[in-house]
């Protein structure tokens, strides 16, 4: 009798020395291992070329690394994303995916909390609909509404602040 299959297999994929450097870079900037990069690029191009594909693997993230606890709640876990240093790399790839929508971001404030949040939490979710967290193509379509509607709010606060 042979041994059980693990639901997801592994497999080798070679790489010129070209595509490894930029795989690394975009590891590096999403502060994530290269492996999960590559298997979310695998995915995405997967799910472009009309495969159905099965859930992801879940995550197996602990707390943010630089997030200090709450010593006054001892069961509270920091929001995962809050922008953290390791989350600036995420929002810097968002703002290079969708530079027509988030042009306005180029010129933020680098300390304006508020748009720094909000770019965060749309580079979780973007990430979310990269892994196939959400089976459901609508949501898909409530990014994309999101999406445009930041880059709105975007514009009319820099235009606020000339």
């Amino acid at each position: 009798m042979s041994p059980p299959r693990s639901a997801f297999e592994r497999v080798a994929v070679s790489l010129s020395r070209g595509e490894r450097d930029a795989l690394r870079e975009l590891a590096a900037r999403r502060s994530e291992p290269e492996a999960t990069t590559a298997a979310r690029l695998v995915r995405s191009g997967l799910a472009d070329a009309g495969a159905r594909l099965d859930p992801p693997p879940k995550r197996r993230r602990g707390p943010a690394r630089d997030a200090q606890p709450d010593p006054e709640r001892p069961d509270a876990q920091p929001v995962a994303w809050l922008p953290t240093a390791g989350r600036a790399a995420a929002v810097a790839a968002l703002i290079e995916r969708y530079p027509l929508d988030l042009r306005a971001a180029l010129t933020r404030d680098r300390n304006d909390r508020a748009t720094a949040e909000r770019l965060a939490a749309l580079s979780v979710w973007r990430d979310q609909l990269d892994s196939g967290a959400h089976p459901d193509p609508r949501v898909e379509l409530l990014f994309s509404d999101e999406l445009a509607r930041s880059g709105r709010w975007l514009e009319e606060r820099n235009r606020r602040r000339r």
